[in-house]
């Protein structure tokens, strides 16, 4: 295999196999990382689940795996939700040449939202207190559009600084700014132009802070 779109096909005709067999709450994606991050779903199945449909981009996670956060053949059964709150476990089946360069990758997303819910239920019938891995919050939110997660995790950067940009200092601001880049925020599309909006510096400034860091 050289790209996704080699075998892009068989893997339409394998998700919708198994969507019709796991039914409608498991969604199947597929990612290709030659595109655009913010367009990299090339075939999707029961995307009614997050909401998403092909041509939208994939979560921080598939940031960071584009980033190079990646080992072996995937990541699985890890837990995740959507942006009203439904909560899912997801698995990240990775996609490589035949050199082990990644491609892409093959995503399940279950909602199990009504089973965690039932599960509870159960719980407190019999006063048991539970804290197993479905009941505590997602490691990442599958939000609608890429855009979306990029003002989320802008928030989260600001959130983590604690100070009103008005009142930030310099090196509260490279902070900020760095751990955004660490996040693999700065794959995205014009990130850059909206970052620097909200830090209230220019686009320069943040890739001359970028620049500072490797150095």
């Amino acid at each position: 295999m050289k790209s996704i779109e080699e075998v892009q096909p068989l893997l339409e005709v394998l998700i919708k196999g198994l969507s019709k067999h796991f039914g409608e709450k498991c969604e199947f994606v597929v990612h290709d990382y030659s595109k655009e991050y913010a367009r990299t779903i090339v075939a999707i199945e029961n995307g009614q689940v997050t909401g998403r449909s092909v041509g939208k981009g994939g979560t921080d996670i598939g940031l960071r795996i584009v980033q190079g956060e990646h080992r072996d053949d995937g990541r699985y059964c890890y837990t995740t939700q959507t942006v009203d709150g439904r909560q899912l476990r997801s698995s990240t089946i990775y996609l490589k040449d035949d050199d082990g360069k990644l491609l892409g990758s093959l995503c399940i997303n279950s909602d199990i939202t009504d089973m965690v819910n039932m599960r509870n239920c159960f719980n407190q019938l019999f006063m048991e207190t539970v804290g197993s891995e479905e009941n505590q919050s997602g490691d990442t939110v599958v939000y609608h559009d890429v855009e979306d997660m990029l003002y989320s995790m802008i928030k989260e950067s600001l959130e983590r600084i604690g100070t009103p940009v008005a009142l930030m200092t310099r090196d509260q601001k490279i902070e900020g700014i760095r751990y955004l880049n660490r996040r693999g925020v700065f794959s995205i599309k014009n990130a850059a132009n909206i970052v620097a909006r909200y830090y209230d510096v220019s686009k320069y400034t943040i890739y001359n802070y970028l620049n500072d860091a490797e150095d």
